[in-house]
């Protein structure tokens, strides 16, 4: 699967994979959930450097400040919901005008860039987290070269229900957390 996104992403071409089986669709949609996940925790558990050494602090993060305003039940609505809906639509739906244009291909890395550049925001912005941008997004980078891959495979649909499922597990841990009571700081 590593493969196949690897040389869709080195010379993307919008074209829609044929086999419309659900077994198989399901299939490939399992493999870049997984991969995106174990990537996108690779990532976060390297940078943790930042934290060690006091460069980056993880109180600073959105997600504090959004569960102490909003509550876990309305940030889990957002981050499940309304994020991927909103999101997919922003920086993958309008690939589709792209379809045979000369330009698909920068379009397809500029709605990656983008999306990733959005989660910056996720932080406190110092001079510090810019210079560490690349590396503090590129969770958000990987799963928005999947969720462009399976957009142009499969459609937008298969997007969004990618990027929801990417957020729902990774918010099933605060949700346990909250419900047996642990502190998560």
């Amino acid at each position: 699967m590593l493969k196949e996104v690897y040389y869709f992403l080195k010379n993307p071409v919008y074209q829609k994979d044929e086999n419309t089986a659900i077994h198989y669709r399901l299939t490939v949609f399992a493999k870049l959930l997984f991969l995106g996940l174990a990537f996108g925790i690779g990532i976060v558990v390297f940078n943790t450097i930042w934290e060690s050494f006091g460069i980056v602090d993880p109180n600073e993060h959105a997600l504090n400040k959004a569960m102490d305003e909003m509550g876990l039940p309305l940030l889990g609505l957002m981050a499940i919901i309304a994020a991927p809906l909103f999101e997919e639509f922003i920086f993958r739906g309008p690939l589709v005008f792209f379809k045979n244009s000369k330009y698909f291909k920068l379009a397809l890395y500029t709605s990656i860039v983008l999306f990733g550049a959005v989660h910056i925001s996720n932080f406190e912005i110092t001079p510090t987290i810019l210079i560490l941008a690349p590396f503090l997004v590129a969770p958000q980078l990987v799963l928005g070269a999947f969720a462009s891959f399976i957009r142009i495979k499969f459609g937008l649909g298969w997007s969004i229900l990618l990027h929801a499922c990417h957020s729902l597990i990774l918010f099933m841990p605060l949700l346990a957390a909250k419900l047996l009571d642990i502190p998560l700081e």
